[in-house]
């Protein structure tokens, strides 16, 4: 696997297939999934449903947002905050700033 890594239900996989995407797993419980994803090497972009990533033992997310790689972006309705605080972090630029 390299690049983008997507992991969620059917329908949420399938958007990412339809856009090229296919590095996926189609997982209803992402926690073990995402563990052992946070340790292969090959994994740059890690992507979540926020509601899974919601549903992730905290000690889990403690050491997402640690993860500089792969990085792991919840996609869904989760605070734009969130997104540029991580995007910062990643690239050393806040690509908000005006």
């Amino acid at each position: 696997m390299t690049g983008i890594t997507v992991i969620g239900n059917r329908d949420f996989v399938l958007g990412f297939k339809l856009a090229g995407i296919h590095n996926s797993f189609i997982e209803e419980n992402v926690e073990s999934r995402v563990t052992t994803l946070l340790a292969e090497k090959e994994v740059d972009i890690l992507v979540v449903h926020d509601e899974d990533y919601k549903k992730l033992s905290s000690g889990l997310k403690k050491r997402i947002f640690k993860s500089i790689k792969p990085i792991v972006i919840a996609v869904g309705s989760l605070e734009e905050d969130d997104l540029r605080a991580r995007i910062k972090k990643v690239i050393g630029v806040d690509l908000y700033k005006k």
